[in-house]
């Protein structure tokens, strides 16, 4: 009889390679050549990208925040402060929206009651549908950081090891409400709330404009409610002045902290709509 294949770390060698099909199939094939067929789109994106980059450099001239005191920037110019915030708003807000963006093109096309009645399970087809986007979103936030350091002279120290872990975080963190914007736009059919309120809110209450210590205290609590304030003190501290894990603990512990409510709320709300829509019988309808 022949022997079991070989495992590594419990997982079977076809599991790695079915993963990784399933990767290249998503993003390569299904994301990329598809995105990148557009061009029209692919130039529109880069200038959605760079045009807040660009209008906020220039509106800091204007109003002269350059001259703000660097301790309340964590150490950074002002330039350096937005252009971080900017980069990694942009990516929490469209990570948010990946799922249900990704539910609501399903909805459109006629084919959301097939994935979930496929083989494969639902929530791997929705996880590698939205892979693509994900890698999409760290590019824009790429792009916007060399912007940045070669265009407006923003100077980099980074720390690489705490700032990947920062970004790990705010992503983990960040996706018990992508779960539960995905619940609305399964239940409601249309918009998308959550993603639309997180985008408006985090632009002045998540420190990605100006520091959180401006806010009125009687308001400031709302800052710490959300996991980008705490996501974006760890990200310049580690890009822009090489801060240390211990330095950045507090920030990345509660991000932790957040995740641990938020997912397995977010999953539950999830669940509960989808098991409604399927029991009601109006999950293909939009």
């Amino acid at each position: 009889m022949d022997a079991d294949p070989p495992r590594l770390s419990g997982i079977r060698p076809e599991g790695i390679r079915s993963v990784a099909r399933k990767t290249y199939l998503f993003t390569y094939l299904r994301g990329w050549k598809v995105w990148a067929s557009y061009r029209a789109q692919v130039a529109l994106t880069l200038v959605g990208w760079l045009v807040p980059v660009f209008l906020y450099f220039v509106l800091s001239d204007f109003l002269g925040a350059g001259a703000l005191d660097a301790a309340s920037l964590q150490g950074a110019t002002y330039v350096a402060f937005f252009v971080v915030g900017l980069a990694f708003q942009g990516f929490v807000t469209n990570l948010i929206g990946l799922l249900a963006q990704r539910i609501r093109s399903e909805q459109m096309m006629g084919t959301l009651e097939l994935v979930f009645l496929s083989p494969t399970r639902p929530g791997s087809v929705l996880f590698y549908s939205s892979l693509f986007g994900l890698l999409l979103n760290l590019l824009a936030a790429l792009v916007i950081l060399v912007v940045g350091v070669g265009v407006l002279g923003v100077h980099l120290v980074v720390n690489a090891p705490v700032f990947a872990l920062a970004v790990v975080l705010l992503a983990v963190s960040s996706s018990g409400l992508g779960f539960i914007a995905a619940a609305f736009i399964l239940w409601t059919k249309q918009g998308n709330p959550v993603g639309l309120f997180f985008s408006i809110f985090t632009q002045f209450f998540a420190g990605v404009l100006f520091p959180v210590a401006f806010l009125p205290a009687s308001i400031r609590w709302l800052s710490y409610s959300i996991p980008l304030t705490f996501g974006l003190e760890a990200l310049r501290s580690s890009l822009l002045a090489g801060g240390s894990l211990a330095a950045n603990g507090g920030s990345l512990l509660r991000m932790v902290a957040y995740a641990a409510v938020t997912i397995p709320l977010g999953l539950a709300l999830f669940h509960w709509t989808l098991v409604r829509t399927k029991e009601d019988g109006t999950m293909a309808t939009y």
